[in-house]
């Protein structure tokens, strides 16, 4: 039986038992066939921009001996119909691909589907993107792997629309109780010091106030 790495388990365990899967960008099909191997999806979806990819994970699949997985050529859910699925994954991917994937998928705006979201860089634009387009962050999970530290989202629709502030966009739904969690955090609080520092020593104060102020707020996260 196939094994994750830390940060695909970590999409894997958001994943509701029982959800038919579409795993965006498949890569090599890792997720879908751990999802079937261990019974928490009925059918997966394994769908990828890039033909070489996908052919690794049609022989992936092959080897382990997983069915109900379709493999599908083509961008982000183009591949797939509405009524196919009830779940999303996307991962590995930057928060902006993630954002501009649901963009041109609009049926995903129905509360039926779960949307499980790993972005590699600029969760703060994804963020953003699903607060402002009515996406709810049901929950939100830190992972680390090769030293680096990643969030994962939970995603449905509810159609409430809100503008969030610095913090929401640097840390989301993260809470500081959770070891990974406050490294997550941490680094947020690091990313803000060095604006800080830098605008400093530019002499350009304008958004110093706003830098500041986001700089508290995330410390009183963590509790320091």
């Amino acid at each position: 039986m196939r094994e994750l790495k830390k940060r695909l388990y970590t999409v894997a365990t958001l994943v509701p038992k029982g959800a038919r899967v579409a795993d965006i960008g498949t890569d090599h099909g890792h997720l879908p066939i751990y999802l079937r191997q261990n019974g928490i999806s009925p059918f997966c979806i394994a769908s990828d921009i890039k033909e070489k990819p996908l052919a690794t994970a049609r022989l992936n699949i092959q080897k382990t001996a997983t069915c109900e997985i379709d493999t599908r050529l083509g961008f982000g859910l183009s591949t797939v119909k509405p009524y196919e699925i009830d779940c999303v994954t996307i991962a590995g991917m930057g928060g902006e691909v993630i954002s501009s994937i649901i963009e041109e998928a609009p049926w995903l705006k129905d509360s039926r589907y779960t949307l499980i979201l790993q972005p590699m860089t600029s969760a703060d634009a994804l963020r953003k993107y699903l607060s402002e387009n009515g996406f709810e962050i049901v929950c939100e999970v830190a992972t680390d792997e090769s030293d680096r530290v990643y969030t994962v989202l939970k995603v449905q629709y509810s159609g409430a629309c809100f503008s969030p502030d610095d913090v929401f966009l640097r840390c989301g739904k993260l809470s500081a109780e959770e070891p990974i969690s406050r490294r997550y955090i941490e680094k947020q609080l690091k990313i803000v010091k060095k604006c800080i520092d830098d605008l400093t020593a530019s002499g350009k104060n304008a958004d110093l106030n706003d830098l500041y102020n986001t700089y508290n707020s995330i410390k009183n996260l963590l509790g320091d």
